[in-house]
């Protein structure tokens, strides 16, 4: 199956807008995304394989002028209904079907490990990031890449679709090579906190007291679930 059609039908066969879909982990994963972007309003914002809109929603309230790009048609429709300021773009994250604009910021959320060519990817959005623009990036960290048994084809499949693993020195040098300069570089979501399910019993915690926590759970190794990279273009 084409991946394009493989997302064009995950998105038809599950239901990610349904009721309680973030768990107490993602919601605190959201919160560090929505630090690190520090959007500000009239901002020209590209959010790239959006999903569910989660960053595109918020970026709009915050007063940013965004645009989701899927290739989902039915989140893209899901999130135009619910805030119709939202520009929708139904594209491949390596072929962006845009030519002359550019953006302030630009996302790629757990993006990059699903591409089959993330190389492709990443050089096609140095032209969509104005001069002093800021681009953020996160993706799995260290990831184990698991694999299990298709019923329909027979051959070995990726779960979750991840079809790589990331770790810092090798996204600094993929954003490096391709006309980037990396500013930041972010571990977050210690492991620890999801496997005791510490988030779920402080998950009323207020986020910079849980945001501290996860910061020091750093002195029992660096077993964070994300890592994100804030870039921008090297000649600026």
């Amino acid at each position: 199956m084409d991946y394009k059609e493989h997302y064009r039908k995950d998105a038809r066969e599950f239901d990610y807008w349904g009721k309680d879909q973030f768990s107490p982990t993602e919601k605190r994963r959201n919160q560090t995304v929505f630090e690190l972007g520090k959007i500000q309003p009239g901002e020209r914002v590209l959010d790239i394989g959006s999903g569910r809109g989660w960053f595109s929603l918020y970026a709009a309230e915050q007063g940013a002028e965004v645009t989701a790009m899927d290739l989902s048609e039915e989140n893209l429709a899901r999130i135009k209904a619910i805030t119709p300021s939202v520009n929708t773009l139904y594209g491949d994250a390596c072929d962006i079907p845009l030519t002359d604009e550019q953006f302030d910021l630009i996302v790629a959320l757990e993006v990059l490990e699903h591409l089959v060519e993330p190389k492709t990817a990443v050089a096609n959005w140095t032209r969509l990031l104005k001069p002093h623009g800021r681009m953020v990036i996160t993706v799995p960290y260290q990831e184990v890449i698991r694999y299990t048994l298709c019923i329909h084809c027979n051959q070995k499949t990726p779960v979750n679709a991840h079809l790589h693993s990331f770790e810092r020195d090798s996204l600094i040098k993929l954003l490096n090579h391709h006309g980037f300069w990396v500013r930041q570089t972010v571990l977050f979501s210690h492991k620890l906190l999801s496997l005791f399910r510490i988030n779920n019993l402080l998950k009323w915690m207020p986020y910079k007291v849980w945001r501290a926590l996860d910061r020091f759970c750093a002195v029992f190794g660096r077993k964070y679930s994300y890592l994100a990279v804030i870039s921008t273009l090297k000649d600026h």
